[in-house]
């Protein structure tokens, strides 16, 4: 497993900025939408993967 930072840009231009965990960058991605989809974020227009990491902390 891997840890990623992913960022996610919303319509009403504000970001959020989080790691996940996937053993692929397209698994953070994944990881990330179905934690915006709990959260009840519905207007994502945009999520990345900024980067690789070394652990969830930085």
């Amino acid at each position: 497993m891997s840890f990623y930072k992913v960022k996610v840009q919303r319509e009403c231009n504000t970001t959020r900025t989080f790691n996940v965990v996937g053993t692929r960058p397209q698994e953070a991605l994944q990881a990330a939408a179905l934690q915006l989809r709990e959260e009840g974020v519905a207007d994502a227009i945009a999520i990345a993967v900024i980067g690789q990491i070394n652990s969830l902390r930085e």
